[in-house]
């Protein structure tokens, strides 16, 4: 008599079933709807130290788990997948390992359908797949750290060339000259000096401040804000029409250096790609954020497309923020502008 083979698929399934769930590292936990584990498969005992109390399991799963993170939420338990009643939710996990370390897992968060009292949770390992992304990551930054550095090494030698090195020269010129002149041009001559070196200081003041104002360290973000528009508008004709709620109110110098850099790069950027005379800068203090907004209604951008310079400008904002706990958020539409938000919590 032939075997029927719908049973024989299914115990073979069934069968298989048993065999991935016994030998998987994955850890599979099933839980009722009164959030009580049922059981659990080997791999989740030796992770959540089961001992042989189901009914305490579940308290001892809440000690080990770290919190969970999705697109919403970090690190937290306020909305917790065993309070929020979904049928199915993907997201990080965080468990202790056994020396208390937080061990990343990938977590699917399912409920049967055919017993709806029923919940399945499973849980991967995925700590070595986030080390290799964070060495990738690591290595992309290097390199373009590496470039900006290079970059802005290159900008500081021409400068140098350019302005304070042919100034110098203007000035040995002309003091060579002095011994060739009658005493009445020698006024004259001197006046011409004067003035040589006088634009040679103007030069080094202004590569100082642009590689680290003074005012930022000694008066904080407001006085550094407008002393870095006056030169804006003295040199480019850029008119900056800032508003603050700051007073002389000091932050960390990592929160004031990376403000400063942001709105630097930020304004930096209009002036090339814009084609705006006018950028408006708002930095205020919100209940426990420090926001700072950079708006212009210029040539504008599409988001997502090759930027027109090297893009370690916009990288590098993301960067700043992201080291101070922050976050930038850039809004541009061709033909309509710019609109930059930095939020820093405090």
């Amino acid at each position: 008599m032939p075997l029927n083979s719908n049973h024989y698929n299914d115990t073979l399934l069934e069968e298989l079933i048993k065999s991935y769930y016994n030998d998987t590292d994955e850890l599979i936990i099933f839980i009722n709807a009164n959030n009580t584990i049922l059981t659990m498969n080997d791999a989740a005992k030796r992770v959540l130290n089961y001992a042989s109390n189901l009914d305490a399991l579940l308290e001892s799963f809440c000690s080990t788990c770290m919190g969970y993170t999705n697109e919403h939420a970090l690190m937290t338990c306020m909305n917790c997948f065993i309070k929020v009643n979904q049928d199915r939710q993907s997201f990080q996990l965080f468990l202790k390992n056994e020396n208390g370390e937080p061990v990343a897992y990938s977590a699917a968060y399912v409920v049967l359908n055919n017993t709806p009292q029923v919940k399945v949770l499973t849980l991967q390992n995925v700590s070595p797949q986030l080390r290799t992304q964070e060495m990738l990551h690591q290595k992309t930054i290097t390199k373009k750290i590496i470039n900006a550095q290079e970059n802005e090494r290159k900008r500081i030698s021409r400068e140098l060339h350019d302005s304070v090195i042919q100034e110098m020269l203007n000035v040995v010129v002309d003091l060579r000259l002095i011994k060739y002149k009658t005493d009445e041009e020698l006024d004259k001559h001197v006046q011409l000096i004067e003035g040589s070196m006088s634009r040679l200081m103007n030069d080094i003041r202004n590569l100082s401040v642009e590689l680290r104002p003074s005012s930022l360290d000694d008066l904080g973000l407001v006085a550094a804000f407008r002393s870095h528009f006056k030169q804006l508008e003295k040199n480019y004709g850029l008119e900056v029409l800032f508003a603050t709620n700051l007073n002389s109110e000091r932050f960390s110098s990592e929160i004031e250096t990376a403000v400063y850099r942001i709105m630097q790069e930020a304004i930096l950027n209009a002036l090339k790609y814009a084609n705006v005379d006018e950028v408006h800068v708002l930095v205020q203090k919100e209940k426990e954020e420090l926001i700072l907004e950079i708006s212009d209604n210029g040539d504008g951008f599409e988001i997502g497309a090759t930027p027109k310079g090297s893009g370690l400008g916009l990288f590098g904002m993301q960067e700043r923020a992201e080291i101070v706990g922050g976050s930038v958020i850039i809004n541009s539409e061709k033909g309509k502008g710019t609109f930059i938000t930095l939020t820093i919590p405090l």
